[in-house]
């Protein structure tokens, strides 16, 4: 006798690599068996795809129906999902389009940033800081205090216009063409209250959320910045920015 488990197994087996194995446990009746087990093997690859879709809605936007359709397709065989929730299914799917796009890397970069947001969307919650609890730091505490940034902080370095071409789609504008940056653009992405949001950073701040981010006191993120920026009054600089990131909820915790 076949256990529930050999069955399922068997059936899983169906789904995700066409195995006929599972067809002569199939009762027959009503249609044949094949079209019966077709019908599921096609109805769970359109699950994924449809979830790509809905994950990567500007990256659908760019592309069109028929070529996202055929690149989420092509990704659905060769990556099963391998997690009981279909929220992370499509973390791979950016590499994916750069082998399939190689000559448009603008598409894995515009999935990335997709991927990005939706991430800090459901992200995990954390307490913000707020100017009141830097107001209760002790003037002694500055010199080794440090700052856990929010969970859903995430960083993403851009070679292209992706981020113009993503500001076209979202405004259902037509996006420009694509074009390679003088230099790479540094992007932040991070949930504030319930909406994921991003910006662009300039070096000096990405540099100092680096040494945050490392574990680093705001002392010594002030130290490296004078050295690494000479030119610039980092310690101003860092004054302005840490009130900036209290304004945009990025700060969690002190430490």
């Amino acid at each position: 006798m076949t256990s529930l488990a050999q069955l399922q197994a068997a059936f899983q087996q169906h789904l995700l690599t066409g195995d006929e194995a599972i067809a002569e446990h199939i009762r027959d009746g009503g249609i044949g068996t094949a079209r019966r087990l077709q019908v599921y093997h096609h109805a769970y690859r359109m699950r994924l795809v449809d979830t790509l879709r809905d994950s990567f809605g500007h990256t659908l936007l760019y592309l069109g129906d028929e070529h996202f359709n055929a690149a989420a397709l092509a990704h659905v065989e060769g990556h099963a999902s391998a997690h009981p929730s279909l929220r992370w299914y499509g973390a791979d799917f950016p590499r994916t389009l750069a082998a399939r796009f190689d000559e448009a890397p603008q598409v894995a970069e515009l999935a990335q940033l997709d991927w990005a947001l939706r991430h800090a969307f459901d992200g995990p919650d954390a307490p913000v800081l707020t100017l009141a609890d830097l107001a209760a730091l002790a003037p002694e505490r500055w010199a080794d205090v440090g700052f856990t940034l929010h969970p859903t902080y995430a960083r993403l370095q851009l070679q292209h216009n992706t981020l113009a071409i993503w500001q076209a789609l979202d405004d259902d504008g037509v996006p420009p063409d694509a074009a390679p940056l003088a230099e790479p653009g540094e992007l932040m992405i991070w949930r504030r209250g319930h909406q994921p949001h991003f910006r662009s950073l300039q070096a000096l701040e990405a540099a100092a959320l680096d040494g945050l981010q490392a574990g680093l006191s705001f002392a010594a993120v002030c130290a490296t910045l004078s050295e690494q920026f000479a030119s610039a009054d980092a310690a101003a600089e860092m004054g302005s920015l840490l009130r900036r990131w209290v304004d945009e909820a990025l700060l969690s915790a002190v430490h």
